[in-house]
């Protein structure tokens, strides 16, 4: 028969627990108090004697402040505009250069001891390791207003020479760097200007030689061309008006010529038939005389109507009607005297078929031949002014023809404008520019040797000494206040490390606290002391 069987796993044995509680540390520290306190004793006593065996490190510092340019910057600006921060790196990587601190070594005689088994690299390396330099903000903006400069050797006079050796570098490279900066950008912005002076002057010869080839077609010569254009208008005009004279002055000249010269030829006539002589015959007791005693009715009748169509258009002072009045009173006298003349013939004696010629020339009329003489200089006058009209009107005509030739230059030019206006826009627009960047470059140029020259006087940044080197009195390594309790503290360490190590390796329950919770106490051992114990 079979019958039904639980099977129960059985009880899992449950490990101590190994865990640190306050108890535990106290009973690890109680039991193993002799080895703790041994070994914090002989720990104690090497930190000691190690740290005094330590060699004395001395430290010696500068403070370096950066003084800011004494000259306002509105009235010169620096052209060294980097950055403290930039600048200091810069000027430590050349301070602290394998020459310069090679040199120092030898100088000061650095490293002795290190300098017989290490190299020159090595020794220049550690003295960079010794140097440090650190930068103090200001009050105003966070910006550094100074930095330190520090030095740690073994000897106190040592360091302190280091340090101030170390200060003078950067201030002379500073002040060196700035100078050579300022010098540098000094030196190229001549350069800019010379090319730019070089292109300038080209442009304004281009601009220039374009204004002589194209004169008076410019576009700021518009106003003179109009101008010009307008004056030949008005001298056109004058010259058309006096042309218009002096042919109507010809056309009068040439009318009162005509009758100058009419009237010359009557006074001839007149004057032929008024000396012609008379031949008298006594034959048969009568008296004959020549066709000169006949009256010239007609030139008179002539003379007279012409006379009264010059009334009619001048004045009675005109030339022409004095004279053509002239004229008339002479014909009209010699008329009388013809008239006396034959009335004497008929009482003339006989003498034997001798004619009275000789007489009756000497009775010619002398109006007639100054009125004769004074047309011919009438005549000659008329032909000079003639003569100087048909010379004016040449003149004017030639006169007309140039201004009007010149009109159609000026029109021309002023057709050309827009062309000479935009081919001049791209020379001025180019010399506009090449103009400016000289001007531009020019400014900075001399605001530039402003800058060089206040930094040879050094008036500009720079570094100053506030609070100079000195040879310190206690080393700054190693501080054997702080290291000989820390090599105590280190030793007690390694007891209580020593302690626990030694405590959990055994693997044993130091009291009831480090069993499980649900685990009953049935008993407690008393602590049973030797009689070897009690007597210790």
């Amino acid at each position: 028969m079979q019958s039904d069987a639980v099977i129960t796993p059985p009880p899992e044995e449950k490990e101590p627990l190994t865990r640190l509680s306050p108890q535990t540390i106290r009973r690890i520290a109680v039991k193993h108090r002799v080895e703790i306190a041994l070994i914090t004793i002989l720990g104690s006593i090497a930190a000691y004697g190690i740290v005094r065996m330590m060699p004395n490190v001395y430290k010696a510092e500068t403070l370096i402040l950066v003084e800011s340019q004494k000259i306002p910057e509105k009235l010169v600006s620096s052209t060294v505009n980097s950055e403290l921060q930039d600048r200091l790196a810069t000027i430590s990587q050349q301070v602290l250069s394998s020459t310069r601190l090679g040199d120092v070594i030898t100088k000061l005689n650095l490293y002795q001891d290190d300098r017989k088994s290490s190299t020159q690299e090595e020794i220049i390396e550690r003295m960079r390791k010794d140097i440090n330099i650190k930068l103090e903000r200001g009050w105003t903006r966070n910006q550094p207003g100074a930095f330190r400069i520090s030095y740690m050797g073994s000897n106190p006079e040592t360091v302190a020479a280091v340090v101030n050796q170390l200060g003078s570098f950067f201030i002379e490279e500073n002040l060196r760097s700035r100078e050579l900066q300022a010098s540098g950008t000094s030196e190229f912005l001549t350069s800019q200007l010379q090319e730019s002076k070089k292109s300038l002057d080209a442009l304004e010869a281009k601009v220039a030689q374009y204004k002589s080839a194209h004169n008076m077609e410019l576009p700021e010569q518009q106003n003179s061309l109009l101008s010009g254009i307008g004056g030949m208008q008005v001298q056109l005009q004058g010259n058309q008006d006096a042309l218009l004279r002096a042919q109507q002055n010809k056309t009068m000249l040439e009318s009162s010529l005509a009758a100058a010269q009419s009237a010359e030829a009557v006074l001839r006539h007149a004057i032929q038939q008024s000396t012609t002589p008379i031949t008298i015959t006594r034959a048969d007791g009568t008296v004959v005389s020549s066709p000169a005693s006949a009256p010239p009715s007609k030139d008179l009748e002539d003379l007279r109507q012409r006379l009264a169509t010059l009334k009619v258009r001048f004045t009675d002072t005109h030339p022409d009607v004095v004279t053509t009045q002239a004229t008339i009173n002479a014909l009209e006298a010699r008329d009388r005297q013809q008239r006396q003349l034959a009335a004497a013939s008929a009482a003339l004696p006989v003498n034997s078929g001798r004619t009275t010629t000789e007489e009756v020339t000497r009775q010619a009329s002398p109006e007639l031949t100054r009125a004769l003489l004074g047309e011919q200089e009438r005549i000659a006058n008329l032909k000079a002014q003639v003569s100087s009209s048909v010379r004016e009107i040449e003149v004017r005509s030639a006169d007309r023809q140039k201004l009007l030739g010149d009109m159609n230059g000026y029109q021309a030019r002023v057709e050309r404008l827009p062309i000479r206006e935009q081919e001049m826009a791209g020379l001025l627009r180019d010399y506009q520019i090449a103009k400016g960047n000289y001007e531009s470059i020019l400014k900075k140029s001399y605001d530039a040797d402003m800058a060089s020259d206040m930094e040879k006087r050094q008036k500009a940044e720079r570094f100053t000494v506030m609070d100079p080197p000195r040879v310190p009195e206690k080393p700054a390594k190693p501080n054997r206040r702080v290291l000989i309790p820390l090599g105590c503290m280190i030793a007690l360490g390694c007891g209580l490390t020593f302690a626990f190590v030694r405590a959990l390796s055994a693997n044993v329950i130091l009291g009831e606290w480090e069993l499980p919770e649900d685990v009953v106490v049935l008993g407690r051992v008393p602590v049973i002391t030797s009689q070897s114990e009690n007597i210790v």
